[in-house]
């Protein structure tokens, strides 16, 4: 299998898990400011972000293969995306979700506009 229909399996395992969490899925795959997102949600008042990693490298978990370059990126992509559908004053969350072997770890909270500084 290669590397994105990997990652197209592991977003659809990641998107049916919001969705039984109660979370609204509002978009995927979307590109603002020239960075795609993922999986754009909303959990309650809050519109989440979502990156989903389903690769393993020598052991290291697929979160961590969340940079600082990619979590300003997230940053500036929600930013984009606020300003374009006029929803200044929601909360943002960033998260992450692992999707390894099947199974899916979703982080909340993974990382904020400070951290990504």
């Amino acid at each position: 299998m290669n590397r994105k229909a990997g990652g197209n399996i592991a977003e659809q395992l990641a998107a049916e898990h919001l969705e039984r969490e109660g979370f609204v899925i509002l978009e995927r795959n979307r590109k603002c400011a020239g960075v795609e997102t993922d999986i754009i949600a909303a959990d309650g008042g809050e519109l989440v972000f979502a990156e989903v990693k389903s690769s393993t490298f020598f052991g290291v978990r697929p979160a961590e293969h969340v940079g600082a370059e990619q979590m300003r990126r997230y940053v500036r992509a929600a930013k984009a995306y606020i300003a374009e559908k006029g929803l200044f004053g929601v909360n943002v969350r960033f998260d992450v979700i692992e999707v390894t072997d099947g199974r899916v770890r979703h982080i909340k909270g993974a990382f904020d506009a400070d951290t990504a500084r």
